[in-house]
């Protein structure tokens, strides 16, 4: 049996939200806004994209140069981001069992790669199937299209799969591929809106993923 894990990375994997947060507020202050984001209000504006993200910082559209001035900040001030905790030894014990371990993320793809790289070092060459982050040539998640394609290229059953977020867009996710998730309480997602929409798992703990994968013959 091939089990697979597909992974969110912001507020799943790494704590990404102090470095995007000093991100935007940099590319405000260099647009010369007067305001200052807390923590607590960036997290809100995460989970579907750099774009949504600058979109609802802003509260109105903007246009490339200032996405651009925007993005240069974003990867800028990614590097600070810490693992949560038991994230890496976890992630090598699931590869070590044989699992299939994948990253899919709404986080810009360049930039995405590069804090892959800075973060495992190499190591996640051998950890990682496949790492997605967001690009013109595909629809961001929840769109199912580019995992369903990536689930039949693998020759992998969907019944055999886990999809590991944090947040209602990773919820949407799973669903529309029709494979199970498990979302972590720590990230960056709306809670009261997590639990209405039912995961199939709720947990406090990352290394949890592994309990929960085990049980599955």
């Amino acid at each position: 049996m091939n089990k697979f894990i597909i992974f969110d990375l912001d507020g799943t994997l790494l704590d990404t939200l102090e470095g995007i947060t000093e991100g935007l507020n940099l590319t405000l202050k260099e647009l010369n806004i007067s305001k200052n984001y807390s923590k607590e209000e960036v997290k809100s504006f995460i989970g579907n994209g750099a774009r949504r993200l600058l979109f609802l910082a802003l509260k109105r559209e903007f246009n490339e140069s200032e996405y651009s001035l925007y993005l240069k900040n974003y990867e800028k001030t990614q590097y600070i981001s810490p693992f949560f905790k038991d994230v890496l030894n976890t992630l090598i014990d699931l590869k070590n069992k044989g699992y299939i371990l994948m990253i899919n993320s709404n986080k810009p793809d360049e930039i995405l790669q590069k804090l892959i790289k800075n973060k495992f070092n190499g190591l996640e060459k051998t950890l990682f199937s496949d790492i997605k982050g967001q690009d013109s040539s595909i629809k961001r998640k929840p769109d199912p299209t580019y995992l369903n394609e990536l689930i039949n290229k693998l020759n992998l059953k969907k019944e055999n799969g886990f999809y590991v977020g944090d947040s209602i867009v990773d919820i949407l996710a799973s669903k529309n591929l029709n494979i199970k998730s498990i979302i972590v309480s720590y990230g960056y997602g709306n809670q009261k809106e997590i639990i209405d929409n039912k995961p199939n798992y709720y947990i406090d703990e990352f290394k949890k993923v592994e309990e929960i994968v085990d049980k599955y013959e």
